[in-house]
């Protein structure tokens, strides 16, 4: 129910069309959905090791049905920042709550060494999820320009209920007392005590931007390129089943690497995704758009499995959610800029751009972590 995500499909069209955005819009747009991240996503983790993840989830899912149907209707910038802030709060709530609660649960039943195959089949189901609402979508989107935004807001209050229904595993819970003690321990473990931890941050970062900047940009890219509007939902549905399918195998592909090699293979696809996407000027360059799909789902279970382990339980959200506010972060700099280079100069140079400064970040990632010593599982 998270990951439906029926809008997305028809996200980009839908702003250019219905509402007069650019390319440097929508990613300043989705700076907007990055600040209400970033300034509720630490203390969101930080708050569910304290009051729970079920209580973070269930407020998670009810911002998200009152944000969408308010997407969908919107006919200005304030009100498409409005939904984009509800949404951007909404999934710092969630941010590390998830996995958090799928690892602790494992760890409470003995079965800590199946992380990796469990995480990489509830991406499977999650991407699976989206690339089906995506085949719809663009029906809907023809239909009515609101409904695939209905849609969403129907998925995430049938995700409110199974919220509500969630039991939490017995752990550790830390109290309120001396927080900010407490969050400058955090910060000075990642920023000094553990180099792994830090190794592995950078790489889950510098990966997840790799895959999440062309996400604002390939629907244009798909449509410059001479594709119909009417197989966007297909072109989206193949890139989530993409991710679906590598996340699935994962663990039987990288299971017993080490996470340089694996984060060294996944910068490989990378670059071959970006210097396709920019060298080629028909429509089948859109196919050099799975390459980064396919790195998405590689990358993430076994990665994220190398980070629960290093990340002590009693603030295992609290961890999680600040490697995904250095991740917003990060975006915060990096999307307006990749906007208005794109409207400046077209997509193809900027692609070609980002294939060096990814690889570059790729390489660097690679030897911070073939330099640290490797901690025991």
């Amino acid at each position: 129910m998270q990951m439906a995500l029926f809008p997305m499909a028809i996200l980009s069209v839908f702003l250019v069309r219905q509402v007069e955005f650019g390319v440097t819009q929508i990613m300043l747009l989705q700076g907007v959905f990055g600040v209400g991240m970033v300034v509720f996503e630490f203390p969101s983790g930080y708050l569910a090791d304290r009051i729970g993840y079920r209580r973070c989830l269930i407020i998670a899912f009810v911002l998200w049905t009152i944000a969408w149907p308010i997407y969908g209707y919107a006919t200005s910038w304030a009100q498409v920042a409005a939904a984009e802030l509800l949404l951007g709060v909404g999934m710092a709530m969630i941010s590390g709550c998830d996995t958090a609660l799928l690892y602790e649960t494992l760890l409470a039943d003995g079965r800590e060494h199946e992380f990796a195959r469990w995480s990489g089949r509830q991406t499977f189901y999650g991407q699976l999820a989206e690339g089906s609402a995506a085949l719809v979508a663009g029906l809907l989107f023809a239909i009515a320009v609101h409904l695939p935004f209905l849609a969403q807001a129907g998925a995430s209050a049938l995700g409110l209920v199974f919220a509500v229904a969630l039991v939490e595993p017995h752990r550790e819970q830390p109290g309120f007392g001396d927080s900010f003690g407490q969050i400058r321990s955090m910060l000075r473990h990642v920023a000094r005590e553990n180099p792994e931890l830090r190794a592995v941050f950078l790489a889950v970062v510098v990966l997840g931007l790799a895959s999440f900047v062309p996400v604002w940009t390939v629907q244009l890219y798909a449509v410059d390129a001479g594709m119909p509007e009417t197989w966007l939902g297909p072109m989206w549905a193949i890139a989530n089943f993409c991710v679906a399918i590598a996340a699935l195998l994962s663990h039987r592909l990288f299971g017993s690497r080490s996470a340089a090699l694996i984060t060294a293979l996944c910068t490989g696809l990378v670059v071959a995704g970006y210097l396709g996407l920019g060298l080629s000027h028909t429509l089948w360059g859109v196919g050099f758009y799975y390459c980064l799909t396919a790195m998405r789902g590689l990358q993430h279970p076994v990665l994220s499995h190398r980070e629960q382990r290093l990340v002590p339980s009693r603030d295992r959200a609290g961890f999680i959610s600040l490697r995904s506010m250095v991740f917003r972060l990060a975006f915060l700099a990096v999307g307006p800029a990749v906007g208005w280079a794109v409207d400046s100069h077209g997509q193809r140079p900027v692609m070609l751009l980002l294939a060096i400064g990814f690889g570059l970040a790729g390489v660097l990632a690679t030897w911070a972590l073939a330099r640290v010593p490797t901690q025991p599982a």
